[in-house]
């Protein structure tokens, strides 16, 4: 490195830290290492990796908008705390929620590089968010001396062209009754086989979730409730009949 170039880095280090730019609390810099972009990095790794990086750390409001569809994604971020939902949205209004986006997680990463790198949802604040920022030339820089690095994001975009595969099948493939039974099938899944299934979102998020109106949700639960195949009470929905509830279509 020619004296330079050190003259350049030495001053844009000095701005960082005068500006408060380039600064991460103790919190901050825990969610990074629980996100799949840093897994397997030490403190001591990630935070010499930030040293001799320029990012920045954005503050959103609740109902702020970070990206419409359409929108280029020129940078590589990682949800600091808060939550993103991206939604589908119809020219007619009707809108169907992809995905909700919560700390650790990276916004994107199958556009980030793509040759038509734009959004193809809209991306909201559901409430007051912080995400961690790089550019894409920076984070390309960043992957190409840090082998980890690298195979962690070629990683996340395996994983999020998994999810899509399924959310596509999920809601292309499935009647509103199936689409019921596969989420409740699932959710026992990851809480221990159990037959009583806590419901994490309201019944408006699970309808915004499925592509329905509430009402149609309502009614679908009922239908199955007559039938003997579960019983549903507030955020909780027991499964009676577990193989009916497989032959949900």
């Amino acid at each position: 490195m020619n004296p330079e170039t050190v003259t350049y880095v030495t001053l844009m280090k000095l701005f960082w830290f005068l500006t408060g730019i380039n600064k991460m609390d103790e919190q901050e810099i825990n969610t990074l290492l629980q996100s799949d972009l840093f897994a397997g990095f030490t403190t001591q790794e990630l935070t010499g990796l930030l040293d001799n990086l320029y990012y920045k750390i954005n503050r959103y409001n609740k109902d702020d908008i970070l990206a419409l569809s359409g929108d280029r994604c020129k940078d590589l971020m990682v949800v600091i705390s808060g939550n993103l939902i991206a939604r589908m949205v119809a020219s007619s209004g009707k809108f169907v929620q992809i995905d909700k986006i919560g700390p650790g997680r990276v916004v994107a990463p199958a556009i980030l590089f793509a040759t038509h790198n734009v959004y193809p949802v809209n991306v909201l604040i559901e409430k007051e968010v912080v995400l961690f920022s790089v550019s894409r030339s920076t984070f390309l820089k960043a992957m190409q001396s840090n082998e980890k690095l690298l195979l962690n994001f070629i990683r996340s975009i395996s994983d999020i062209n998994r999810f899509l595969s399924e959310k596509i099948r999920f809601l292309s493939l499935k009647t509103l009754r199936g689409k019921i039974a596969a989420y409740l099938l699932s959710a026992s899944m990851t809480q221990d086989n159990t037959l009583k299934v806590r419901i994490k979102e309201s019944r408006q998020e699970l309808s915004e979730k499925f592509g329905v109106s509430r009402q149609s949700l309502a009614r679908s639960i009922s239908e199955l409730e007559d039938e003997g195949i579960l019983t549903a009470s507030a955020r909780t929905i027991t499964i009676l009949d577990k193989n009916k509830l497989r032959n949900c279509e």
